[in-house]
C-alpha cells in the first residue's frame, strides 16, 4: 500500500525512475499513463511511495486504488471504488471533481460507467498535479481490464499521471492480464516501464543501510541470494539478526522460508493472527479477526500489535489489516494445515453470513467454497452474477453464473438450483458480446436438461439464436443430443412443435422470426419470406413487438435484395422509429445494421457509412455498445472508412474495441491491418497476421481482409512464396469451414497475388516459366468465379473492379499491354465510382506504368501526379514509395544516406526538433536543419513523418 505519511528511509537503485516521474509531474501541461511492472518484492510499492511524496510536495494529489486477490470472487471496479471514497474525502476535490457516479449503481451498462470514469479523470486536471495510482492489477478482475483498456486509449488531461502497478511473475501464459499488457502497449498513450532487479551496488547500499557493519562475505552471500530484489534482500538481512534459539533460521533455504521466518518467531497468538488474516484477505478488520482468533480483546489488540511492530501487517485506512507484502499472505496462507484452512473458511463463512449486506456476496461464495459449503457458495455466486448484471459488467456476471453451474454440476445434491441458470449465463454471455461461449454453454445445458418441455424450448431457442451470430457456415448446429438432429432446419422444426404442443404463442412467434433469419442468413429466399409472414401473424395476434419487428427486419431486407429499395428502406424506418419509441435499442440496431447492408450492397457506399455510424452513434447513446447489431455496425462502418480513405475516422471508430468480445476485436484488427499495411506499417501487418490466424476458422470476415493484406505485405517485401502459401491456407480455409466453392474476396486475393508475380517476373523474366502454372491455376479461378455468378457485370462494383485489376495483371504477364491499359483503366473507373480512393490511386499507378510502356507519356504522368497526391493526403507511404520508384522488395539497396544523416533521422523518429537535434548531437540548430532537409530529399519524403514512414520501409529504421 502507499501510505499518506512520507517514505521511511532512503529508495536505492531507482534514480532514472525517479528523475523521470518527478519531470512529469514538474510540468503540469504533461500527462502520462504508465504500466510499472516487476517481480513481487521488486520494489514497485516503495518507488510509488517516492512519487506520491514528490507530487505531494508540489501541492498535488495522490489517489490509490487497489486490486484484491479474490480469485474468480473479484468484485468489478474495486479501484475506482477505491479511488471514489479517496476524492469524497478530499476537501480539494469538492466542486471541482463528481464522485456520485463512480460507484456502479443498477442499470448503468459498462460503456456508461466507463465514460463516467473517463470524465472523472478529466476533472482531476483542475486539482494537477495528480497521480492515481491502480496497484495490483494482475488482480484485476475482467469488468476493471475492460474499463482500464477503454481509458488507456484516450489521453487523459495535462497534469494527470495514472500509473498501473502488476507482477510480472504472476503472469503465466495463460494469465488473463497478459493480452490486455500487449494490447495497452501499443498504445501510443501509454508508456511501459519494468523494474529490474537492483545490481550490485546498490544492494549492497541497501544491505548496509539495513545492517551496518555487516561482514562482506555475509553481505554478499544476502545479496547473491536476494537476486536484486528488496524485499528479499530486507528479510534476509531482518532474518540474519535472528538468534538461533529465538525460532528463526538465519538463512531459510527457500522462498517460503524466507518470508515465514519473522512468523515464526513471533508468539502463538500473533501467529494465531497472522493465519486468521491470510484467510480473511480484504475481510480483515476487527470483527472477523475476533471470530476467527477467539481471544480476548486484550490479547487479540497485542497479538495486533506485535505483528504490526514485527512489520507484518500494516493497518489500512478503510480500518482493516493487511500483509505488508502480499507474499507474506500466500506464504501465511500455504502453511495452514488443510483441516486449519477449512475450519477458518467456515468460521469466516458464519461471520460473512451474519453480517448481510455488509460484504460482497463474491467474497462470500470464495470463502464457502474453501469452505466446503457449497449451497451457500451458490446463492452467493447467484447474487454476485445479478449484482454484476446491475453494476454494468456482464463479463464478471457470466462467470459467477458458470461457476454456479459447475458448482450444481459437481455437487448434485445441492436443491435450490434455479432452472433458469444457463439461460441466465447465456444471456450475461450474450450481453457481453461473447455468442460463442454462449453456444458452447447452451448446448452443454440442453443435453443435460430434465426440466419442463418450455423451459427446454426456450433452451433450444436460445442455442440457435447464439449459433446464428457466430457466422454459422452451415446449417450444421453440432448440435450432439441424441433423440435431436443437427440439422439447424430440423431442429427449428422440432422447437415450433414443441411452442405449439406447449400451446406458448409468443415461443412460436418468436421461433418463427428465428427460422426467418436461419433462411435469410443462408439466402433462402423465397422460404425466409414466407417464414417472416408465419412470424408476424403470430406477433400481431400475441401482440408481441419483439416478434413484429423481428420480423418485419427481415421482411424489409429481403424487399431490399429483390431490388424494392422504396419499400425496404420505408418499412426499416417504421421499424426503427417504433422500436425507438418502445426502448429496443437491439431491434433498432438491427434495423439500421440491415439498411446499410442493403445500401451497401446496392453500391450505395457513401450512404451505408453514414447509416453504420448513425448504428455506431446510437448504441454509443443508448449505452449498448456490446450489442451484436451494434458491434457489427462499428466494424462494418470502419471497414467502409478504410476503402474510402477516411482513415482518421477508422482510428477514430476502432480505438476502444480492445475492451470488446475477443472475435470483435480481432475484426477490428483485421481491418486495422489493410490501413496499416497502406499506411507502410508491414511489421505492425505482419504481428496482426500472427495475432489472427488463429481465428480464420471463426469468421470469414478474418480471412476476407486479413489473407489479402498478409499477401499485399509478403508480396511488397520479396516473400512471394510466403504470399501464395497465405492464398492458399485461405482458400483452404473457406472451402473447408463455409464449404463455398467461391467467394468475393478470393478475387481480391487472386488480384493482389498477380500483381506480385508480375512484379518479380518484371524484376527478373527469366522466372516467368517458374510462374506459369501458378498463374494459369489463378486465371481458372477467375474463370470459376464468373462461371458461379454468371457474368461480369453481375458482380458487385467493388469485385468488378478487383477483377479488372487482376485482368490487367494477367494481361501483363501475357505482354498485352494495350489490354492491360484497357483493365487497369476499368478498374480505376470503378474504384473511383465507389469512392475508394486509396485502391484507386493503386489502380492508377498500375494504369499510368502500363500507359508509359505504350509511349502514353503525358496521360501517365498526370495520373501518378494525381496518384501521389491522394497518397500523400491519406498518409499511404506503401504507396509513395511505390510512386517514387522504391518499391519494399527492393529495399537494402541503401537510400545514400551518410552515418551523421542516419543519425539525425532516428532523432528525427523519436520526435524532437531541429533544436533538440542540434543539442543531442552538439551541432548548430542551422546545421540540423540542412541534414532534415537532405534527408527528405533522398527519401522523396514531402514531410518529417513521411520520411520516418518511408525509412522503415526501406530499412534505414528498426
Amino acid at each position: 500500500m502507499i501510505p499518506d505519511s512520507a517514505p521511511a528511509g532512503p529508495i536505492f537503485g531507482r534514480t532514472a525512475e525517479i528523475d523521470d516521474f518527478a519531470q512529469l509531474l514538474g510540468d503540469r501541461a504533461q500527462s502520462s499513463i504508465t504500466l510499472l511492472g516487476g517481480d513481487a518484492g521488486i520494489g514497485k510499492t516503495r518507488l510509488m511511495q517516492e512519487i506520491a511524496a514528490i507530487c505531494r510536495e508540489a501541492g498535488g494529489v495522490v489517489l490509490v486504488g487497489r486490486c484484491l486477490d479474490l480469485g474468480d470472487s473479484a468484485a468489478p471496479y474495486l479501484p475506482i471504488t477505491d479511488i471514489a471514497r479517496s476524492l469524497r474525502e478530499l476537501p480539494a476535490a469538492d466542486g471541482v471533481v463528481s464522485t456520485e457516479r463512480l460507484v456502479p449503481s443498477e442499470g448503468v451498462r459498462p460503456v456508461e460507467y466507463f465514460e463516467t470514469v473517463a470524465t472523472m479523470l478529466d476533472e482531476l486536471t483542475g486539482l494537477a498535479p495528480v497521480l492515481v495510482v491502480l496497484e495490483d492489477v494482475h488482480w484485476a478482475d475482467r469488468a476493471t481490464r475492460e474499463l482500464l483498456t477503454y481509458q488507456f486509449t484516450h489521453d487523459v488531461r495535462p497534469g494527470v499521471h495514472v500509473v498501473a502497478t502488476y507482477r510480472t511473475d504472476d503472469l503465466h501464459r495463460r494469465h488473463p492480464l497478459r493480452p490486455a499488457l500487449a494490447e495497452w502497449s501499443r498504445l501510443p498513450t501509454v508508456r511501459r516501464v519494468l523494474l529490474e532487479p537492483l545490481t550490485a551496488e546498490p544492494s549492497r547500499a541497501l544491505v548496509d543501510h539495513l545492517r551496518p557493519g555487516l561482514a562482506d562475505p555475509d553481505a554478499g552471500d544476502i545479496i547473491r541470494r536476494s537476486g536484486g530484489n528488496p524485499f528479499f534482500a530486507e528479510e534476509l538481512v531482518a532474518a540474519s539478526m535472528q538468534p538461533r534459539d529465538a525460532g528463526g533460521p538465519a538463512l531459510p533455504g527457500d522462498l517460503a522460508d524466507l518470508l515465514l521466518v519473522r512468523a515464526d518467531s513471533l508468539d502463538d497468538d500473533p501467529r494465531r493472527v497472522l493465519r486468521a488474516a491470510a484467510v480473511a484477505g480484504s475481510a480483515a478488520c476487527d470483527r472477523t479477526l475476533r471470530g476467527l482468533v477467539d481471544l480476548p480483546p486484550e490479547r487479540l489488540q497485542d497479538a495486533l500489535r506485535a505483528a504490526i511492530d514485527a512489520h507484518l501487517l500494516v493497518t489500512s485506512r478503510d480500518d482493516t489489516y493487511t500483509f505488508r507484502h502480499a507474499l507474506l499472505a500466500e506464504a501465511v496462507y500455504d502453511d495452514l494445515l488443510p483441516g486449519e484452512r477449512v475450519r477458518l473458511h467456515d468460521t469466516l463463512t458464519d461471520i460473512l453470513l451474519e453480517c448481510g449486506d455488509s460484504y460482497r456476496p463474491a467474497t462470500l461464495a470464495m470463502h464457502a467454497e474453501q469452505a466446503g459449503r457449497f449451497e451457500t457458495a451458490l446463492q452467493a455466486r447467484l447474487r454476485a452474477g445479478d449484482d454484476a448484471m446491475e453494476t454494468a459488467a456482464p463479463s464478471n456476471a457470466a462467470r459467477h453464473f458458470e461457476a454456479a453451474i459447475s458448482l450444481a454440476a459437481w455437487h448434485p445434491e445441492l436443491t435450490d438450483v434455479p432452472t433458469d441458470l444457463p439461460r441466465r449465463a447465456a444471456r450475461a454471455l450474450l450481453a457481453a458480446g461473447d455468442p460463442h461461449r454462449a453456444t458452447e454453454l447452451v448446448r452443454d445445458a440442453l443435453r443435460t436438461h430434465s426440466g419442463t418441455l418450455v423451459e427446454r424450448a426456450e433452451l433450444l431457442r436460445l442455442f440457435l439464436s447464439a449459433l446464428l451470430l457466430t457466422d454459422l457456415p452451415t446449417t450444421s448446429t453440432k448440435l450432439g443430443i441424441d433423440g435431436l438432429p443437427d440439422d439447424a432446419d430440423e431442429l427449428l422444426d422440432v422447437g415450433i412443435g414443441w411452442a405449439r404442443e406447449c400451446e406458448e404463442n409468443v415461443l412460436l412467434g418468436k421461433f418463427l422470426a428465428l427460422r426467418a433469419r436461419y433462411l435469410l442468413s443462408f439466402e433462402r429466399h423465397d422460404e425466409a419470406a414466407v417464414a417472416a409472414g408465419d412470424a408476424l401473424l403470430v406477433g400481431r395476434a400475441v401482440d408481441e413487438p419483439m416478434i413484429i419487428t423481428d420480423a418485419m427486419t427481415t421482411q424489409a431486407k429481403l424487399d431490399g435484395l429483390a431490388g424494392d429499395m422504396t419499400s425496404a428502406l420505408t418499412t426499416l424506418e417504421h421499424v426503427r422509429q417504433q422500436a425507438a419509441a418502445e426502448g429496443d435499442i437491439r431491434a433498432e440496431l438491427r434495423a439500421l445494421h440491415q439498411l446499410a447492408g442493403l445500401q451497401a450492397r446496392a453500391d450505395q457506399h457513401t450512404a451505408a457509412a453514414a447509416t453504420f455510424d448513425k448504428a455506431v452513434r446510437r448504441a454509443t447513446e443508448a449505452h449498448a455498445r456490446t450489442e451484436l447489431y451494434g458491434l457489427d455496425s462499428l466494424v462494418f462502418g470502419a471497414t467502409l472508412a478504410a476503402k474510402m480513405g477516411d482513415w482518421g475516422h477508422v482510428d477514430e471508430l476502432l480505438a476502444d474495441t480492445d475492451a470488446l468480445p475477443r472475435i470483435v476485436t480481432a475484426a477490428a484488427a483485421a481491418v486495422r491491418e489493410t490501413v496499416d499495411v497502406a499506411r507502410g506499417r508491414f511489421d505492425r501487418a505482419l504481428a496482426a497476421h500472427e495475432e489472427l490466424r488463429s481465428h480464420w476458422s471463426q469468421d470469414m470476415f478474418i480471412v476476407a481482409h486479413d489473407a489479402p493484406a498478409t499477401i499485399d505485405v509478403l508480396g511488397a517485401t520479396g516473400d512471394l512464396a510466403g504470399a501464395v502459401a497465405v492464398y492458399d491456407e485461405a482458400v483452404a480455409t473457406v472451402r473447408r469451414v463455409w464449404r463455398l466453392p467461391v467467394f468475393d474476396a478470393e478475387i481480391r486475393m487472386t488480384a493482389l497475388l498477380l500483381t506480385h508475380i508480375a512484379d518479380a517476373v518484371a524484376v527478373r523474366p527469366r522466372e516467368a516459366t517458374d510462374w506459369s502454372a501458378r498463374v494459369e491455376q489463378l486465371n481458372d479461378t477467375l474463370e470459376e468465379i464468373l462461371s458461379v455468378r454468371g457474368w461480369r457485370e453481375s458482380l458487385g462494383e467493388e469485385s468488378r473492379a478487383w477483377f479488372a485489376r487482376a485482368q490487367g495483371e494477367l494481361a501483363r504477364l501475357a505482354g498485352n499491354d494495350a489490354l492491360a491499359v484497357d483493365e487497369y483503366r476499368e478498374a480505376v473507373k470503378l474504384f473511383e465510382n465507389a469512392g475508394f480512393v486509396y485502391e484507386q490511386a493503386v489502380a492508377e499507378l498500375s494504369l499510368s506504368r502500363a500507359l508509359q510502356v505504350t509511349g502514353e507519356l503525358s496521360e501517365a504522368r498526370t495520373l501518378s501526379g494525381h496518384a501521389l497526391a491522394t497518397a500523400r493526403r491519406l498518409g499511404a507511404t506503401h504507396l509513395i514509395a511505390q510512386l517514387r520508384g522504391r518499391p519494399r522488395a527492393e529495399t537494402g539497396r541503401g537510400s545514400g544516406l551518410t552515418p551523421r544523416e542516419r543519425d539525425v533521422l532516428q532523432l528525427v523518429a523519436e520526435g524532437m526538433t531541429n533544436g533538440q537535434i542540434a543539442g543531442k548531437l552538439f551541432i548548430s540548430t542551422k546545421t540540423a536543419s540542412v541534414h532534415v532537409s537532405n534527408i527528405l530529399a533522398k527519401l522523396g519524403a514531402a514531410n518529417r513523418t513521411e520520411a520516418v514512414d518511408l525509412a522503415r520501409q526501406q530499412g534505414e529504421l528498426d
